[in-house]
């Protein structure tokens, strides 16, 4: 009932816009300037073949009814869905994304590309990183724009743009209110306060939760964006493009597009990236590998051994506090505090150099390296050690922890938009015959095995026949429910398919708008009249031009001749 009802809302809307397409085209001047032209050329024009004019003239009447009935049918709902889907992007970028700062998580695509250029724009403003990711996201869009809409046809692109658009608008309205914007209210921790904290560990482990919680969100919001036949931009114009051709799930090809893509930003943004705002457990394996007396041969940019260097930039923060060392430093660095406070690093030097029996160097080696390292030690270490920590910063929290965004994103999508993820489905039924008609009717393209079966029930041998189909998870929810209400006493065993091989339609035939338009249109007498006037007028124009053209062709050559 449901669907019948649906069926007839659509048709009365239909007949509301051939309505309006039929007052707005028989205007009065229009009307009395066709037929007068008409009129006066259609005696000499009726043995004439304008149906190929007719035909196009037909198409694009047919495509304008289809837009308007688009309008007044599905897009409000599409509308709503587009809304939602932007509305938790903007939450997962804003939130779980952006929050994690330079150091953190990147999102799939092109996206990490934009994220790259507002971080290298802002390096230390969260907020404004946040709000020009988008705008950036935009602007490199724009060409993608019109391959989409060459590809991928005008709603496609249309509501793309729509899409993005509303990101660009949730996330200004999210960062103008007081008490939920990103920067007063944080979900679960406060990332950049909990990354502060002395050790990484803990850190380490939210960014794979914010990794994991966005990454759902993300792909959440773009399962609902493919459902209503968009995209979110960006690599999703070619992805959804090579989808619709090879038959993939495009939360794979994602998957595949995105890792190539987020492996070239992080390498970018690690080489960028000040060493101080390494993670502080990258810096201690890699200076804690480098022995003590190589430590006091190898010189910095300011041409200070690594140990000096290190006692210093110990000094300048929280070894020495107020005119203070840090007794607990001094302890461990095999110091008394009866040295003089002048003194005290020269002398930590010299246990290094000379290593006397009481003092264990490579011990104090270690807790010195961990010290200033979670100081943001880095800045003034030289090339060769540079290199050595954003390698192992590249295989890093950040990397795995952005990985783990765009596999639980590829994930969510394919779960709740398995498109190209065939069943087998195997239907024993008592009317074969009936299930059949609805399957075709409902536009299923694929084949269709029946064979006869007995069945044996509480030791009573029944007669019953099998149908056995392969379709799309999505084109059987569609199916399901037609198909128990041809026999409610029918019974469904799905198999899992890995692959069809051959020939193979994923999706069932649904062209019933452009068909009951068509009907409409091609069904209409006064409609048909007025496009066949109008196919006469325009015949005439084009044959008027091309004898205008060849006389001026002629008048050319007569004048060469001359």
């Amino acid at each position: 009932m449901k669907d019948t009802a649906k069926v007839t809302e659509q048709t009365e809307a239909l007949d509301e816009v051939v309505e309006q397409i039929h007052e707005e085209f028989s205007s009065k001047e229009e009307e009395k300037a066709i037929k007068k032209v008409a009129k006066a050329l259609i005696k000499d024009k009726n043995q004439i073949d304008l149906s190929h004019i007719e035909h196009k003239i037909m198409s694009r009447r047919e495509q304008i009814l289809l837009v308007q009935t688009y309008f007044k049918t599905k897009f409000w709902r599409d509308l709503a869905w587009l809304t939602l889907a932007a509305f938790l992007v903007t939450i997962a970028f804003d939130y779980f994304i952006s929050s994690t700062g330079r150091v953190g998580l990147f999102p799939a695509g092109i996206g990490a590309i934009a994220r790259f250029f507002a971080i290298w724009t802002f390096k230390s403003n969260t907020q404004m990183q946040s709000s020009f990711y988008f705008i950036y996201y935009f602007a490199m869009n724009i060409p993608l724009f019109i391959f989409g809409y060459i590809k991928l046809g005008k709603k496609f692109t249309y509501t793309t743009i729509l899409f993005i658009g509303l990101q660009i608008a949730f996330d200004q309205i999210l960062q103008l209110i007081p008490v939920v914007n990103p920067n007063s209210f944080h979900f679960i921790v406060n990332y950049k306060l909990l990354s502060g904290i002395q050790g990484s560990w803990n850190s380490g482990i939210w960014l794979f939760i914010f990794g994991t919680l966005g990454g759902v969100l993300v792909g959440s919001a773009y399962a609902l964006v493919y459902k209503i036949g968009s995209s979110t931009g960006g690599s999703d114009f070619f992805t959804m493009y090579f989808s619709n051709i090879k038959n993939k799930p495009i939360g794979t090809l994602n998957r595949n597009v995105n890792f190539i893509i987020l492996a070239l930003v992080i390498v970018l943004n690690t080489a960028i990236l000040p060493v101080s705002m390494v993670t502080p457990d990258v810096k201690v394996n890699i200076l804690q590998s480098i022995s003590v007396e190589d430590a006091l041969k190898r010189l910095d940019k300011n041409n200070l051994d690594l140990v000096r260097s290190m006692l210093e930039y110990a000094q300048a923060n929280r070894a020495y506090i107020n005119g203070n060392w840090d007794p607990q430093f001094l302890f461990n660095l095999g110091i008394n505090s009866n040295i003089p406070d002048g003194d005290v690093i020269q002398a930590i030097w010299d246990n290094f150099n000379t290593a006397p029996t009481t003092f264990n160097q490579t011990q104090a080696y270690q807790y010195l390296v961990q010290f200033v390292c979670k100081d943001g030690y880095g800045d003034v270490l030289p090339l060769s050690i540079v290199a050595r920590i954003k390698l192992a910063y590249i295989f890093g929290p950040s990397l795995f922890s952005s990985i783990a965004l765009v596999l639980c994103s590829a994930v969510a999508t394919n779960t709740l938009y398995p498109k190209y993820k065939a069943r087998t489905y195997l239907i024993t039924t008592n009317k074969p015959k009936e299930i059949n008609k609805i399957l075709l009717n409902k536009g299923f393209q694929n084949d269709i095995l029946t064979w006869e079966a007995t069945n044996r029930i509480n030791k009573n041998y029944l007669h019953r026949s099998v149908l056995m189909v392969a379709m799309s998870v999505m084109s059987w929810d569609l199916l399901e429910k037609d198909v128990f209400l041809a026999d409610p006493q029918a019974k469904i065993n799905i198999l899992k398919t890995k692959d069809v091989k051959g020939i193979f339609n994923y999706e069932i035939k649904t062209n019933d708008e452009r068909d009951v338009i068509h009907r409409k249109v091609s069904t209409d007498d006064a409609e048909l009249e007025k496009i066949r006037q109008i196919a006469i007028v325009k015949y005439n124009k084009e044959h008027k031009r091309k004898i205008r053209k060849k006389q001026k062709k002629s008048d050319n050559q007569d004048s060469s001749q001359v």
